[in-house]
């Protein structure tokens, strides 16, 4: 088949949109699969929690990643799905993720979905077996940010292809851990700390006084630029300095990177020659993203689909 991949972005729930972007792309459902006569699929993570059709989306991907041509990484929210249904080791009752009224929040449509614990359970263990990133010849496929250190650190923990160990995943709930460091960058990307008296509320109505930045970037001419949330944050932080020290960036000379994550809205559009993230707010009435990847090493606009 060759190097052609179409890269999908965060999926959270919503099986409809997903069936429309793959029959749009040219995939048919044969033999409870979709497939393509000469083409494939990475899945960018973040396949559960927002929409209603948490299940359906699962009957959907898990097949096709598990026939063996498509693949799927990891995001944010099936870590921690992975997290909020196994048990802390070290204190007994808890579990790795709390059981807050926040966290049920975040999950509760996938949970209402999955009401027989022996599904939910086969979920969370198909979960275990995603990689936290993907290298392959040609392209590099994070659920939200690419940090060098970050991604060597996985590495010489977890080998090139990094799935987690139960230890290494307990070990990851601890916040004073390199492995929750490592983690929590390459799942939920890097974040900045606002100027006093700026603070904004995330999708959840949570009031945030911590904003994601534009990792990717090699510098950003204002505070506004770097970082990324609801229109209010721009304007809270225009005229504020960015700290271009925060900011990772990703040369042009390195291989495509394709990301989700960050809830974008708008035209979907390419963040850079080799840079593009494919989450454009599906789960707030935005678009399933996709892109069709051939082997280039500078990225078209034109080949992102919706």
């Amino acid at each position: 088949m060759g190097q052609a991949w179409d890269v999908v972005g965060d999926v959270h729930g919503f099986a409809h949109d997903l069936i429309r972007l793959l029959e749009k792309l040219g995939y048919e459902q044969r033999a409870g699969v979709y497939r393509h006569p000469n083409r494939r699929v990475l899945f960018l993570g973040d396949f559960i929690d927002g929409g209603n059709q948490n299940r359906r989306v699962m009957e959907i991907v898990r097949p096709m990643v598990d026939a063996g041509g498509s693949l799927a990484i990891m995001g944010n929210h099936e870590y921690n799905a992975i997290c909020y249904h196994t048990k802390d080791p070290d204190q007994p009752g808890d579990y790795l993720r709390a059981h807050s009224k926040k966290n049920l929040g975040q999950h509760e449509n996938t949970l209402a979905e999955f009401d027989d614990p022996a599904a939910l359970q086969d979920m969370i263990e198909w979960f275990k077996t995603l990689p936290l990133f993907i290298e392959l010849d040609g392209l590099r496929a994070v659920h939200a940010c690419w940090d060098t250190a970050a991604i060597e650190s996985l590495r010489s923990r977890l080998g090139e292809r990094p799935v987690m160990s139960e230890s290494f995943l307990v070990e990851s709930c601890d916040k004073t851990s390199a492995a929750h460091d490592a983690v929590e960058t390459v799942l939920k990307g890097l974040e900045f700390e606002l100027p006093a008296g700026i603070t904004f509320k995330d999708k959840y109505g949570q009031a945030r006084r911590e904003a994601r930045i534009r990792w990717w970037m090699e510098n950003a001419e204002s505070l506004d630029k770097m970082v990324i949330g609801p229109p209010g944050l721009d304007a809270a932080t225009a005229g504020h300095n960015a700290e271009r020290s925060k900011l990772v960036g990703y040369e042009p000379d390195l291989p495509p990177i394709f990301f989700g994550h960050y809830w974008l809205t708008g035209e979907p559009r390419l963040q850079g020659s080799n840079v593009a993230c494919l989450d454009y707010s599906v789960a707030r009435g935005g678009k399933l993203v996709a892109y069709r990847w051939d082997g280039e090493q500078m990225l078209d606009e034109s080949k992102l689909v919706w």
